[in-house]
């Protein structure tokens, strides 16, 4: 945009003024310029493109509280997931992504108390994408077992794959791609470890899958079961989203194939830091690798 005021008989200057979104060039030479100076800047102003504000981590939290929480608890861990202590200001990259393929898929109402309006939809479904970033990057977690000092070593990793097609109850094909997540925990005390393979949106039961270590042969699981209680105690039933996996600590990688037809997802984990792989080994067996 450029202004120039006719009054002035000698070569005007530019100035060049930036606002977010915008750039005015205003051309100016005498002391009354002033005002026209004064008008662009109000224009550039109001038509400026600011990014919506961001929703802050107390807001997310009750939202998750409210909508989330209430089924994905400690104890039911519906969906392979509990949210009861989820805290967006200290965000968990990976237990994010799975909070936003969660959000992005309809289940916002699955508790039975409704959903938000469109609005905060759309800005706590900003909020957790910007929370999931990196979440291809393993995040590492240490803590406490409850109501003890034994510390707790989680490692964690997210992995998406294609979007799936359409089946016969889809009246469309699902453009968000689903997700994956691999979570070792390592209780370093006792050295107790717990495999957990968890994905989203569609559940998934009656299957046998593999997992191959290493690309050794694959070691067959079998999903088998319902939910049939959520955790704020209404009836369910839906497939599974979760399984242990009973494998042992990878050099290099780790493949689940056939949970559903034709996926194959592959997790890194020989892009883990070599001091994180150590604290993990503690309580998982080593791959005897190629």
């Amino acid at each position: 945009m450029s202004i120039w005021n006719p009054r002035c008989f000698k070569e005007p200057t530019p100035l060049d003024l930036r606002f977010p979104g915008t750039q005015v060039q205003i051309f100016h030479n005498t002391r009354d310029d002033r005002i026209v100076v004064l008008v662009a800047f109000i224009t550039a102003l109001s038509t400026s493109a600011f990014p919506a504000e961001i929703m802050q981590p107390a807001q997310q939290n009750a939202l998750v509280r409210k909508y989330c929480a209430v089924c994905h608890t400690d104890a039911a861990k519906n969906g392979g997931l509990s949210l009861e202590n989820y805290d967006a200001a200290q965000p968990n990259r990976a237990l994010a992504a799975m909070l936003l393929s969660k959000l992005r898929n309809g289940a916002m109402g699955a508790a039975g108390l409704g959903i938000p309006d469109s609005a905060t939809r759309d800005a706590w479904t900003s909020a957790t994408a910007a929370q999931a970033e990196r979440a291809q990057d393993w995040t590492i977690i240490r803590s406490h077992a409850a109501g003890s000092k034994a510390p707790i070593f989680t490692a964690s990793i997210i992995r998406e794959v294609l979007p799936r097609k359409k089946d016969k109850t889809q009246e469309k094909d699902n453009d968000d791609p689903p997700v994956y997540r691999l979570t070792l925990t390592c209780n370093v005390a006792t050295h107790n470890g717990e495999m957990q393979l968890t994905w989203s949106p569609e559940p998934q039961t009656d299957r046998t899958f593999l997992v191959s270590v290493d690309d050794d042969a694959g070691i067959p699981h079998k999903l088998e079961g319902r939910e049939k209680k959520m955790g704020n105690g209404m009836t369910a039933s839906t497939g599974l989203a979760a399984s242990l996996l009973n494998a042992p600590l990878a050099k290099e990688t780790l493949a689940v194939a056939g949970l559903f037809p034709g996926e194959t997802v592959t997790f890194p984990l020989g892009d883990l830091n070599p001091a994180d792989r150590r604290e993990l080994a503690i309580c998982f067996g080593a791959s005897p690798g190629k």
